[in-house]
């Protein structure tokens, strides 16, 4: 059970007589606790809690907030109050607060911030929302390679309360151009009087500012590392960005990519804090293509009627062979779009991938072919046993289709530039559809000699 759960009845009724006496509750607790709590209370109260909290404790439980939740009660606070919090608050979830407010709030809380801190976030608002600049920290440890050891971990001391992390210490010159990195465990064990030159990694990955969120996780997966340096054509340290900004990437990426697998526009907020009209419009528009393609399907029955009239067991297993198109379909988008996001295959592979999607699409298709026409026999349907030799054959053709289709549709809108998600789940589901009925009566027709 979620901590707030116990901790919210007493603290509404707390709140409403003595704030203070709240903010004592809370002390104990770490900072995403807090901020989940203050999450689930109502506005009024959240916004009494934030401001019964000393500024500190208050700046951390933010900086952990979802941050649609946090601009909404940003917006509740006194401004003095808000621009005092958001000067303590991390300087790269600073910048997503000042992003994810209205413009004219946005702007009132910068002129009213210290002008270190503003200038701070101005500078950071350059980098796309969405990039390795968008993402970092200006709260890291730079200190210069001619250092001892000693006196550097001394200035780590100083500086680690004010600093994101100390993990890393990064070594730049008067320019502050970055030379190396060197790691706190290895400033350590280096030996006495040893300079930070001697000990740094000159070698240290680093990202450009540009880097795409999505690239950048692949680069700290790929190197396992716990934080990663963003630097300028000139290497010239401008921030760093933490493995914490990149789960919380990574949960992004996913929630999105669910939400465009059922076909749904992806949304910033939960499923309660998404306005319903909003909903509305994410979800119809790709409803309604789809729709229209569904209505292919009935035009095709349609023009069919001929044959299905003259052997009617053609439309007994109309659902068996294009469900069956559609979920082989879906299956190798979902392989696709999986290799895509993790880089491990590219726009350049598509004839590999054609060819092995065509081999597992016969393969599949034999399997569900020969199940199909063993069920067309056995139950003896008008036809026969051309009937079931037409239910085999389409399912194998559909199947093909479907595993080719599903595998090369997410490539060709890659390239085109687009998330290759939207074209999983229900798309692939009903172009294969058309596709397979089309497929299915034909066959039916040519086997059969229907009219």
């Amino acid at each position: 059970m979620q901590i707030s759960n116990l901790l919210i009845p007493d603290l509404e009724e707390i709140l409403k007589s003595d704030p203070a006496q709240a903010a004592e509750l809370a002390e104990e607790l770490h900072s995403s606790d807090l901020a989940e709590l203050i999450d689930k209370l109502p506005d009024d109260l959240a916004v009494s809690m934030l401001g019964a909290l000393g500024e500190t404790e208050a700046a951390a439980a933010l900086d952990a907030m979802e941050p649609g939740r946090r601009a909404e009660l940003f917006q509740r606070l006194d401004r003095t109050k808000a621009a005092r919090l958001a000067d303590d608050m991390s300087p790269d979830e600073r910048v997503d607060l000042v992003q994810s407010l209205p413009d004219e709030v946005g702007a009132d809380l910068l002129a009213r911030m210290p002008q270190d801190a503003s200038r701070e976030v101005r500078a950071l608002l350059r980098y796309p929302e969405n990039s390795a600049g968008g993402r970092m920290t200006t709260n890291f440890v730079a200190l210069a390679p001619q250092l001892t050891v000693e006196r550097a971990i001394e200035e780590v001391r100083r500086l680690a309360a004010e600093k994101e992390t100390i993990n890393e210490v990064y070594a730049v010159n008067p320019d502050g151009k970055l030379l190396g990195a060197v790691s706190l465990r290895d400033m350590v064990l280096a030996r006495a009087g040893q300079p930070l030159s001697s000990v740094m990694d000159p070698e240290v990955v680093s990202v450009p500012p540009e880097m795409d969120q999505e690239d950048l996780a692949r680069v700290f997966a790929h190197y396992n590392l716990l934080a990663v340096p963003v630097v300028d054509q000139g290497r010239q340290l401008l921030g760093i960005v933490t493995v914490d900004d990149v789960v919380t990437v990574l949960k992004e990426e996913q929630a999105e990519d669910i939400q465009k697998l059922g076909a749904v526009q992806p949304t910033e907020g939960g499923y309660f804090q998404t306005d319903f009209w909003t909903f509305v419009r994410k979800r119809a528009g790709w409803l309604i293509a789809i729709f229209m393609g569904e209505i292919m399907t009935a035009s095709v029955l349609e023009h069919y009627e001929a044959a299905r009239r003259a052997f009617t067991a053609i439309e007994v297993f109309v659902p068996l062979i294009i469900s069956s198109g559609g979920n082989t379909g879906s299956q190798a988008s979902s392989l696709v779009i999986r290799g895509l996001a993790l880089g491990e295959v590219g726009v350049r592979d598509g004839a590999r991938i054609l060819w092995r999607e065509l081999r597992m699409g016969l393969v599949l298709g034999s399997f569900l072919g020969i199940i199909g026409l063993m069920r067309a026999l056995l139950v003896g349907h008008s036809g026969g046993g051309g009937m079931a030799l037409a239910v085999g054959m389409a399912l194998i053709a559909c199947v093909t289709f479907g595993s080719v289709v599903g595998a090369l549709l997410p490539l060709a809108i890659k390239a085109l530039g687009f998330d290759p998600a939207v074209s999983s789940g229900p798309f692939i589901a009903s172009l294969v559809d058309v596709a397979g009925i089309v497929i299915y009566l034909k066959i039916a027709i040519v086997i059969l000699g229907a009219p």
